[in-house]
């Protein structure tokens, strides 16, 4: 009888962990008057999705899946983790008014600073690098030029 209340407790939890919904963060660039922004949604079980912006006009290209892998996945989470403890900060900078750019991270109800200045710590350092990764990994180039 014991064994059988075991089984079905650990049935119970199991169930509860494959029903957990994934954790979700999202990169956001805003682009600038001569760059596309974009958007990327990354799950942590590695499935994400990337949407080109155009600033001015407000349309959006249709999302483009595409996976990370579970190193890159893994790293990134605990990244963003390990940031948001550390209360992280960037320093200052000035942007050009046709190329300058914003990026942040949304996680969890936290915002990150804009990772396009450069971090205050290694943490910060480890984010831009986790951005950068995961922008090549979903074919958007460093600075993504509008069409004429």
């Amino acid at each position: 009888m014991q064994l059988r209340a075991t089984l079905l407790a650990g049935l119970a939890v199991a169930s509860l962990v494959a029903a957990a919904p994934a954790d979700k963060a999202v990169i956001v660039n805003s682009g600038s008057t001569n760059s596309m922004g974009y958007s990327i949604s990354v799950s942590s079980d590695g499935k994400a999705s990337a949407t080109m912006q155009s600033r001015g006009a407000g349309t959006a290209s249709a999302a483009k899946p595409f996976a990370l892998s579970a190193a890159t996945t893994s790293r990134f989470f605990a990244d963003l983790a390990a940031a948001r403890k550390a209360n992280l900060a960037t320093v200052p900078c000035m942007k050009s008014a046709s190329f300058g750019t914003t990026t942040h991270i949304h996680w969890q109800g936290w915002v990150s600073p804009d990772l396009s200045c450069p971090p205050k710590d290694p943490a910060g350092e480890a984010l831009v690098k986790d951005i950068d990764a995961i922008r090549q990994a979903a074919g958007i180039s460093e600075m993504p030029m509008r069409q004429p």
